[in-house]
């Protein structure tokens, strides 16, 4: 962190003071922004009427945990979404850790009910 702010004190963008994150990635942006949806979530149940400061310990916790779980799943989609990403002029690559035979429903021909198979 000391690192940090020396490096941004000397390209003259440190605010003394300002506990930031280190050089947040754009994904990592747009998972902090998409956390003002779960803080007035939490807010609204408590009550927007409510100052910060006169929370109980359950309150501060339960916006905690939203604005955190918030987070957690906006990097989880982007995680989801950029794990295989696309090759210009080639189809979609299929994820490598799903079941390899999730697509061979019903292809046993001796059970009942298959299409191949005439059952018992």
């Amino acid at each position: 962190m000391l690192y940090g702010n020396w490096t941004r004190a000397l390209e003259g963008r440190y605010v003394p003071g300002k506990d930031s994150m280190l050089d947040p990635t754009y994904a990592e942006i747009q998972a902090i922004r998409s956390c003002l949806k779960y803080f007035g979530e939490s807010a609204g149940e408590i009550g927007f009427d409510k100052p910060l400061g006169t929370y109980t310990e359950e309150e501060a916790l339960q916006v905690i945990e939203s604005i955190v779980t918030g987070y957690t799943e906006a990097m989880r989609i982007h995680h989801e979404v950029t794990k295989f990403p696309p090759v210009r002029g080639l189809s979609p690559t299929p994820d490598p850790m799903q079941n390899p035979f999730s697509d061979m429903d019903n292809d046993i021909p001796w059970e009942e009910g298959n299409s191949g198979g005439k059952g018992k």
